[in-house]
């Protein structure tokens, strides 16, 4: 099998030469229904690694030998980001190639999906549940989803698809580093602008509502937004919420943010985490470390929460610390 640092290696699901012990982990923890092998069986190996959250899974899989799997009816979507050999997908009698750096349609829940690939094969797959994409995107366009939500069935070269390739791969690199340590806060905000970025991605049946011009949402509940998010600054965004609060769409809601404040409403979280970050680090204890504040504000990245610290209040979080430290 190639020698390399997997993807997700804090999160083995097998490492196998044994087709007997590799079924059974494919289909009890990835839903395959069928399983076959190319050439011998001393040839056969894999390896796997899955990290699922809340409404958001992510594998990666690699395979020393000719594979051939099925999978039926899921809750979820899947897409599969190709990242070394070559392979192919087949649903309901199409088929696509899946070269090196290229990815496959969005696969639908609703129908079996046959997949095969190569020896030295090796792949990422986003797997969304169907029901955390509904939220999300009726949160987004300021309604329901009343219907299905049915992705197109073409694979999108556009460079949104390719901006969405490189925030999946950094997202899976960044939660291998350091999601043990994150809090559920920030676990939850990273997920989150996952979903979002491939609803926005993607074109589907609702994208229409997406494009159209949003309705004006007024400056009252841009305040009330604040006010909630003040309130409820140690939880995730939730979009759904703020959007009831401002009886506005997300959209419209994000661009009467910009007009009145000239930031979204993420920013101005972010700001209102920092500010309570900082009431921790001066109220420190001898067992206070900058780490634990800034994973427990909501901030997933030590080093992007250190620049926004100091750029916000002038000084490193370390230093902040240290003005504050008791003295022995």
């Amino acid at each position: 099998m190639p020698l390399r640092s997997p993807l997700l290696n804090r999160y083995p699901v097998m490492r196998s030469n044994d087709p007997a012990f590799a079924r059974d982990r494919l289909f009890s923890v990835f839903g395959a229904i069928g399983f076959d092998i190319g050439g011998s069986r001393s040839e056969f190996g894999v390896r796997a690694n899955h990290l699922q959250m809340i409404g958001l899974g992510l594998s990666y899989c690699e395979y020393a030998s000719d594979v051939s799997l099925d999978f039926g009816q899921a809750t979820f979507v899947r897409q599969i980001f190709n990242i070394q050999g070559s392979g192919q997908y087949t649903v309901d009698g199409q088929t696509g190639e899946i070269a090196p750096g290229s990815w496959t349609m969005v696969l639908p829940p609703e129908r079996p999906v046959k997949l095969d690939f190569k020896g030295g094969y090796c792949q990422l797959v986003l797997r969304i549940e169907i029901d955390a994409l509904h939220r999300h995107l009726g949160a987004l366009i300021g309604q329901p989803i009343s219907g299905n939500l049915v992705f197109d069935d073409s694979v999108d070269r556009s460079p949104a698809m390719d901006a969405l390739r490189r925030r999946i791969f950094s997202f899976a690199t960044d939660f291998n580093e350091r999601g043990t340590f994150f809090s559920d806060l920030a676990a939850a905000e990273v997920e989150r602008m996952v979903i979002m970025k491939f609803l926005m991605c993607h074109r589907h049946n609702y994208t229409q509502f997406l494009l159209r011009e949003p309705l004006p949402a007024g400056s009252s509940a841009v305040k009330r937004v604040e006010e909630f998010i003040e309130a409820n600054w140690d939880k995730p965004i939730d979009i759904e919420a703020m959007v009831a609060v401002a009886n506005v769409s997300a959209r419209s809601l994000f661009r009467q943010f910009k007009r009145d404040r000239g930031y979204s409403p993420a920013d101005f979280a972010k700001r209102v985490r920092l500010d309570r970050a900082r009431e921790m680090l001066e109220q420190s204890s001898e067992r206070t470390a900058v780490i634990q504040v800034a994973l427990k504000c909501g901030f997933q990245n030590p080093g992007h929460f250190a620049r926004d610290f100091r750029l916000t209040f002038g000084e490193l979080p370390s230093e902040t610390l240290k003005r504050s430290a008791p003295i022995a």
